[in-house]
């Protein structure tokens, strides 16, 4: 395994691809929290959103649509599932406090310049707040740079890594910002995944490593291929962008993963970034990476950025739509494909092929509960996960007994990689008393999060029924 104790240090952060927009979303907060705790506090609740004519009107309390979503929420949904769909109706009707939960909310889910070709497109920049205007303008220099800085990070790293004989499959987002969407900047990215065979993996990760110019990132576990389905996370010194060295896509259980794998070693092609070849899925094995990942790999919390994805997947490739569904179903993704189908359809997406059209009602219950999660705020994403986890593996919903159980059995690579050792080596132990604490607090702090119980339940119920459990 390789060494993974002594990276190199130079205090270089990523250009905000962790979290991106979040330090952005706060600023806004700042900005406009007065003017929204004036607008829901002075005004009564059954105001008038605004004048249709000037995008002028009375500030009230954020109304409720009939499904429970905020129009921001509703909108969110409508621009991500279709982006090309003239959405003026929908803009006019919002009032000034709802364009700023619009735009806040927009930013902090990697959509803030899709709301801004979605605005332009409708001829409806003028609504827009001057708060929210400099934000979106903040927000547009900002994902310029970042799409610029990560394609400079991802033609440097695979042509480092083919001079090693290494060849690499950029994974989802890449061929996503550089091809499928109309611009690059439209299509964030957090970090660049690069998936290489399992027995290349380690030795891709090292070179990396002893070139100089990638570190093993501060925030990074310690652990071997053995523990999931990536190695530690890198970050390149000179650009601040994290890399990601793959060597499985999802590590959760899902028996027909290897399937996939397979899929996009053998299937995959050159495009041209900058000039640079860099190798990435066929369309159709990153759309069916893409269901994959935001179904059973992350119950819909990378949020609803995914639906755009879809859609600029579906028109930037050729898709075989009877092929695809039939891969689908040999991957036992058949439920996944037609449950992102159908939010799609609800929320106007034009991609969905007749194959796909399921009555909205046969899985509205599943349909809910990915919406809510979809929509979470990402600050509480883990303690929804954690309270999941605990639930899949108990059978019921987390209590006394189940934290008690669930606090006792670590498993040998997380206290590996709490104590910095191999799995297989016994000091691992020592970790157990950090691992114990940290657990817990965890643990309570995800019960005492604004989680709703019932969402927990729902999820929990629409994997099993994705997972045919």
């Amino acid at each position: 395994m390789p060494n993974f104790t002594s990276p190199l240090k130079n205090h270089t952060s990523p250009l905000q691809t962790i979290r991106p927009g979040n330090c952005i979303a706060a600023k806004l907060k700042d900005q406009l929290h007065q003017m929204a705790q004036d607008a829901t506090d002075t005004m009564p609740g059954d105001m008038p959103f605004c004048d249709h004519s000037t995008g002028s009107g009375n500030m009230g309390a954020t109304p409720k649509l009939q499904n429970g979503l905020q129009p921001s929420q509703r909108l969110i949904l409508l621009i991500c599932a279709g982006p090309d769909n003239n959405l003026a109706e929908h803009f006019a009707a919002l009032s000034e406090a709802d364009w700023i939960t619009l735009v806040d909310q927009a930013i902090a889910k990697r959509i803030g310049l899709l709301l801004d070709r979605a605005l332009t497109r409708a001829n409806c920049q003028p609504l827009l707040p001057a708060p929210c205007r400099a934000a979106i303008e903040d927000e547009r220099r900002r994902l310029t740079m970042s799409a610029f800085g990560h394609m400079l990070a991802l033609t440097e790293a695979v042509a480092f890594l083919r001079r090693h004989n290494i060849v690499p499959v950029a994974l989802k987002g890449a061929r996503l910002a550089y091809r499928d969407y109309p611009e690059a900047r439209l299509r964030p990215l957090r970090d660049i995944d690069l998936l290489v065979p399992a027995d290349q993996a380690e030795r891709a990760q090292q070179l990396m490593i002893d070139s100089g110019t990638y570190e093993v990132a501060s925030w990074a576990g310690y652990y071997g291929i053995e523990f999931g389905h990536q190695l530690p996370e890198l970050l390149d010194t000179q650009r601040g962008v994290s890399f990601e060295i793959h060597h499985r896509l999802n590590a959760r259980g899902w028996a027909e993963e290897p399937q996939l794998v397979a899929m996009v070693l053998e299937q995959n092609e050159d495009m041209a970034v900058s000039g640079a070849a860099v190798r990435v899925p066929s369309a159709h094995a990153n759309f069916l990476h893409l269901v994959e990942h935001a179904t059973l790999h992350h119950m819909f919390e990378n949020g609803p950025l995914t639906l755009a994805d879809l859609h600029f997947a579906a028109l930037g490739g050729a898709i075989d739509w009877p092929l695809l569904i039939a891969q689908a179903q040999a991957m036992g993704l058949d439920r996944a494909l037609r449950l992102v189908a159908a939010i799609a359809s609800a929320n106007g997406a034009t991609w969905v092929p007749g194959g796909l059209v399921v009555p909205a009602e046969s899985m509205a219950e599943h349909v809910d509960a990915c919406v809510t999660a979809m929509l979470r705020d990402e600050s509480l994403t883990d303690h929804a996960a954690m309270l999941r986890g605990i639930t899949l593996r108990k059978g019921q919903m987390p209590g006394l007994f189940a934290a008690v159980r669930a606090a006792l059995t670590p498993t040998p690579a997380r206290l590996a990689d709490i104590a910095k050792v191999g799995p297989d080596n016994p000091l691992r132990w020592l970790a157990y008393p950090v691992w114990l604490v940290a657990r817990g607090q965890a643990y309570f702090a995800a019960r005492r999060a604004d989680v709703d119980p019932d969402s927990t339940v729902r999820e929990v119920a629409t994997l099993k029924w994705l997972r045919r459990d």
